[in-house]
């Protein structure tokens, strides 16, 4: 799940590269009827405060279960492309996004790692101003590590008493909303919340809660 971002990176770039040939077609229809429109993209960073239900770490030595919870602050790296059909001032986007996604959480250092992507529908509203509002939602799936530490720490090669390793994939529901800023014709600042939903995979240690999104989009759009 870690590529994914890096992926999106790519496929990014190239499709900035085939701009003009979009430009192209797009000037030989009427400007107002429903239509291609374009495509957007770029990279985020996000930060949230996300929690898990209880969870419990047993010992194979018969002592009593250590009752754990995630709860902190995530922070990751992710980015998106969106391709869009309509009119001028109201488009449906589709596309595909990924995220990684990271929380150390008590007793320290231990840490769960959750990756994600697939694929995202949005409407977004494009008036004169510069402020353009969107909401969507991503379906796809993605995949939990969970590095659990209850005694000891990661400095050293010594085996601790108390620590495993929790590893699980989901599929993945994302409902979404932010706005655009536009800076220049072609580039645009993004800040969105999401929520992101375990659908198929009930884990306690699962961890959800909001996630701001803040990055730089390169856009290709006719008006």
């Amino acid at each position: 799940m870690k590529t994914r971002p890096l992926l999106t990176a790519a496929l990014t770039a190239v499709l900035l590269l085939t701009a003009p040939l979009y430009t192209a077609a797009s000037n030989k229809t009427d400007s107002s009827e429903f239509r291609f429109r374009g495509y957007t993209g770029g990279m985020m960073l996000h930060s949230g405060y996300i929690q898990s239900g209880r969870f419990q770490l047993h010992s194979g030595s018969g002592t009593e279960p250590v009752t754990m919870q995630i709860k902190g602050g995530a922070t990751g790296i992710g980015g998106h492309v969106k391709f869009a059909f309509g009119t001028p001032t109201d488009m449906l986007r589709i596309g595909t996004e990924g995220h990684s996604s990271n929380v150390r959480y008590a007793p320290s250092p231990s840490y769960a790692h959750t990756g994600w992507g697939g694929i995202l529908v949005d409407y977004i509203r494009r008036t004169e101003g510069r402020v353009h509002p969107f909401i969507g939602c991503l379906i796809g799936g993605g995949g939990v590590k969970n590095h659990i530490i209850a005694q000891g720490g990661t400095g050293d090669f010594v085996i601790e008493p108390q620590a495993a390793m929790h590893k699980y994939a989901f599929m993945a529901i994302a409902p979404f909303a932010g706005m655009e800023v536009s800076l220049t014709p072609k580039l645009s600042l993004v800040v969105k919340v999401d929520w992101l939903l375990n659908a198929t995979c009930r884990q306690n240690d699962f961890s959800s809660g909001p996630r701001l999104y803040v990055g730089i989009l390169f856009n290709r759009l006719q008006r």
